[in-house]
């Protein structure tokens, strides 16, 4: 908006030097005139060959916490850019509306180059979050003249992970699982689940980080890991029922915090879950063995991209296991154990009710 005070101070300048005959007034008016206009030249340049991107960077964030989002801009032309603002859209897969943000940058006069800005966000629900580089406008050196372009590049993919939490669970003894415990197996590689210690040893990659001897670890600072004789490990079916329900971005949220965050509980005691969820676009129910942190993580990214909706036949159809073995977690935030009901949560108050409660699964 600069501009349009500059011309009329030009304007002025103008009719006060052609009033009073002052020809030094109206050469440097014709000189300010001239200067605008190769600044409008330049701005419509530099305009069509300004870029930017994401370039690839860390895709998890953990919901409700600052996090950083680095864009690139790129200028094609050997003419400067020196300030430019880029408009982005970030929606949940999820949800039909999303949220425009706009981002000013400074390419400190950068030419033919690449210069980094970086764009802080928090998001508010677990879930997939689509992000797309809807616009870049770029502006001349004196900010009297703009030009943007649309973008269209690919949407950039986030996922917002439940934030680690405590959960005080009372777990029955192992035997009463409903499912059979894992395979016996040589504990000559890292990685292997045993239970009864037969020797520590200093952490090697690849091994479980459940197994690590925390007390002794902390002690030594350094990592060490437990191996054991015989298998400790069981596993038993978790079951994220969504059928005939209405599957709001914010019910999402509540039901991705108790699934991930009951899970990650489960596997710091040694038991290895089968995830099981619907996927439209799969054709049927999908599964998934969660052994530790990390495939903890790559179930949730498949998890956010599955189309959850379906029908009580289409769910019941898709099960194998019987209504009263193993976990389920359903969309009115219900969660059962081996046909027992556990607790019933709120929506919204999820996060709380999952730190601050006891739940006993010796029944």
């Amino acid at each position: 908006m600069r501009k349009f005070p500059a011309f009329i101070i030009l304007f002025g300048a103008w009719y006060f030097a052609g009033m009073n005959m002052q020809p030094t007034v109206l050469a440097a008016v014709v000189c300010a005139s001239a200067i605008a206009v190769i600044a409008f030249i330049f701005s419509r340049i530099i305009g069509r060959k300004a870029d930017v991107h994401i370039p690839s960077q860390n895709s998890l964030i953990l919901k409700d916490t600052e996090a950083p989002l680095e864009l690139t801009a790129k200028n094609k032309s050997s003419l400067p850019i020196n300030r430019f603002s880029v408009i982005i859209e970030m929606k949940y897969l999820t949800s039909e509306k999303g949220s425009i943000k706009k981002l000013n940058g400074s390419a400190s006069g950068i030419s033919q180059g690449n210069t980094q800005a970086m764009f802080y966000y928090t998001a508010p629900y677990c879930g997939l979050i689509n992000v797309r580089l809807k616009k870049i406008r770029v502006y001349d050196y004196l900010g009297f003249f703009s030009n943007s372009k649309k973008l269209n590049g690919k949407p950039y993919e986030i996922f917002v992970l439940p934030k680690p939490k405590e959960i005080n669970l009372l777990m029955p003894p192992f035997g009463t699982y409903t499912s059979n415990p894992v395979t016996d197996s040589s504990s000559d590689k890292s990685g292997d689940d045993h239970s009864e210690i037969r020797l520590l040893r200093e952490y090697r990659e690849g091994d479980l980080m459940r197994h690590i001897h925390r007390n002794l670890s902390a002690k030594t600072d350094k990592l060490w890991i437990k191996e054991y004789n015989k298998e400790n490990d069981y596993i038993f079916d978790l079951i994220a029922d969504t059928s005939d329900t209405e599957l709001t971005t914010e019910l999402l949220d509540s039901l991705y915090e108790l699934i991930f965050s009951i899970t990650a509980a489960l596997i710091e005691k040694d038991v290895i879950i089968k995830l099981h969820w619907f996927d439209k676009k799969a054709g049927g129910m999908r599964n998934r063995e969660i052994s530790d942190r990390q495939t903890l993580y790559e179930a949730a990214t498949q998890i956010y991209k599955s189309d959850m909706k379906c029908s009580g036949d289409e769910f019941s159809c898709g099960i194998n296991i019987h209504n009263n073995s193993g976990m389920v977690i359903n969309a009115k935030l219900e969660w059962y154990f081996n046909g027992e009901h556990i607790y019933s949560f709120n929506q919204g108050n999820v996060e709380n009710e999952l730190m601050y409660n006891v739940f006993d699964l010796r029944r």
